[in-house]
């Protein structure tokens, strides 16, 4: 087997294993991770999408699955709630050079606003509650921060062994 091929199998291996770490949080954690106040630790898997194209898939699919499964509030949450992951990688990806001692902090805030703005958004209208808009934003943006900013060092040790599989 060829090294492009062996990275293109490993980077697809990292893709599904990312996914199923993402499901399996939601699952174990299923009443911190969905409604108006959300912990959903599953998020800090986003933080790989920084540095790395194919976590972007992993996390997506896993969030497009958890919500699924788990999320209970339909088809609007697969959608939307994914589209939040989906936009908020996208752009901490774009911003990945936009460091503070070493840490995308700015591409950290990005998630936490496409998520806030989002799922906020979503909760309200899904609830039926859109004048608690502004709140479920903000409960939603907190969770978001506390579970990214809690893993960052872990992030950063990660995506350090990661890189120098892909190295050696």
């Amino acid at each position: 087997m060829r090294k492009n091929d062996k990275n293109k199998l490993f980077q697809i291996s990292l893709i599904a294993l990312t996914a199923a770490i993402y499901v399996a949080l939601c699952y174990i954690l299923q009443p911190i991770s969905f409604g108006p106040i959300q912990f959903r630790f599953s998020e800090m898997l986003s933080l790989l999408a920084i540095d790395f194209r194919w976590a972007f898939l992993g996390v997506c699919i896993g969030c497009f699955l958890a919500n699924t499964f788990f999320g209970g509030l339909g088809i609007i949450d697969m959608i939307f709630g994914t589209s939040a992951t989906v936009i908020g990688c996208t752009l901490a990806y774009l911003f990945r050079n936009r460091r503070f001692k070493g840490y995308p902090i700015l591409s950290v805030f990005m998630i936490i606003l496409a998520n806030a703005l989002i799922v906020g958004t979503e909760l309200g209208i899904i609830l039926k509650t859109q004048n608690l808009i502004p709140l479920y934003m903000l409960e939603v943006g907190i969770g978001e921060a506390v579970v990214l900013f809690i893993g960052l060092p872990v992030y950063k040790k990660l995506a350090k062994l990661i890189a120098s599989r892909f190295h050696s």
